[in-house]
């Protein structure tokens, strides 16, 4: 059986619309804040927010944008961000609290926006998601300044971890954890599942290595009406599980990521309400928070 913990709440956003679809967690350069994005602000928005946490005060900044974001990573530009924004990859500078500059854009398919990435050697990885959350009709895309398609027929693109030459990359949807080899200049190679869909207690949604590579921490998005959420560290070489994390009221759980802190390292989950019927939003009352193990 594997070890079980249980998360402890740590940060509320202060609104409703920040609550809504918090993603993509994490620590940023110099190990004082977290950056996160708020995805989309209520179910109709086309409109979110990047943020920056302070984890020692935590006092919340926030820096609206022209769209949804999927992802982010940090340049070598200090302030300076990459957001997947809807259908484009575009700078973001903090002190000016704008976009700059639009590195590249999508295929034109209103249908899908940009969902889930992580920088890799040669540029970043990011996936897209069908609007409808309904049909193959998404993909993986790689940027480095060109952008080039690298495996179609997916759903939702979500949580990823690249190392040395492989990738692993969640589709949601048809609950896959899948491994690919990556070729600079050819299609993704898929290599095997990591772990079978129908050993997934949910929709696994982002992931995290962790620090020593061996493993990753899968987060998952449970749209039952159930009022606890779970998370998995899954050891790669052999799928199994080796720990879990409950989460105490907050069922939908969208990201992972280990942040040191006070000198210690701990496992962060941001938590969402999106989609709760007021049913669950009762038996949930830490939905859209984020959670400390």
């Amino acid at each position: 059986m594997p070890a079980r913990f249980t998360a402890r709440p740590f940060y509320r956003p202060p609104t409703e619309e920040l609550r809504y679809l918090p993603e993509c967690p994490r620590q940023l350069l110099g190990g004082k804040s977290l950056g996160w994005v708020a995805i989309q602000l209520s179910p109709n928005s086309k409109e979110g927010a990047f943020n920056v946490l302070d984890l020692t005060t935590l006092e919340n900044t926030v820096y609206p944008l022209p769209g949804r974001p999927g992802f982010f990573v940090e340049t070598a530009d200090p302030g300076v961000m990459l957001i997947g924004l809807e259908r484009r990859l575009v700078l973001f500078d903090l002190a000016a609290r704008s976009t700059t500059r639009t590195l590249a854009e999508l295929p034109d398919d209103p249908r899908v926006i940009i969902n889930d990435g992580t920088r890799v050697p040669d540029g970043v990885i990011f996936g897209t998601k069908d609007l409808k959350f309904g049909q193959p009709i998404a993909a993986l895309y790689h940027y480095g300044g060109e952008l080039r398609e690298l495996l179609g027929g997916q759903t939702c693109s979500n949580g990823k971890y690249f190392n040395d030459g492989l990738l692993i990359d969640i589709d949601t949807k048809p609950k896959t954890i899948t491994e690919y080899r990556y070729h600079a200049a050819a299609p993704l190679e898929k290599m095997r599942l990591v772990r079978p869909p129908s050993d997934l207690p949910a929709l696994p949604d982002g992931l995290r290595p962790t620090p020593d590579g061996s493993c990753i921490v899968v987060a998952y998005y449970n749209p039952a009406n159930v009022a606890d959420g779970l998370a998995q560290q899954i050891r790669i070489s052999y799928g199994e599980v080796v720990s879990e994390w409950v989460l105490p009221g907050s069922p939908r759980v969208t990201c992972p990521e280990f942040i040191t802190l006070e000198g210690k390292t701990r496992v962060l989950f941001t938590t969402a309400i999106e989609g709760m019927p007021p049913e669950t939003r009762a038996i949930a009352p830490h939905a859209g928070e984020m959670f400390l193990a």
